[in-house]
């Protein structure tokens, strides 16, 4: 089965931040660096240094690019 649900370290996302990570820097991030549409996003959660995504349940992006490059950096 395919993962829908996404674990990522915090320091490794290549963000330039000073002290805090706000949501709308991580929304950023996926959207635009990881190339995740909006749409397939069900939710964005940070808890304390890993971002965790969590993908819809819809089937159609198992082989789209941006999701085998989210399983690489995961």
């Amino acid at each position: 089965m395919k993962t829908r649900e996404f674990t990522i370290q915090t320091d490794v996302l290549g963000i330039d931040y000073d002290y805090s990570l706000s949501m709308d820097m991580i929304e950023d991030y996926v959207m635009q660096d990881l190339e995740v549409p909006e749409e397939c996003i069900e939710s964005l959660k940070i808890n304390d240094n890993v971002l965790n995504i969590k993908l819809s349940q819809s089937k159609r992006y198992f082989n789209d690019d941006w999701y085998v490059n989210l399983q690489r950096v995961a």
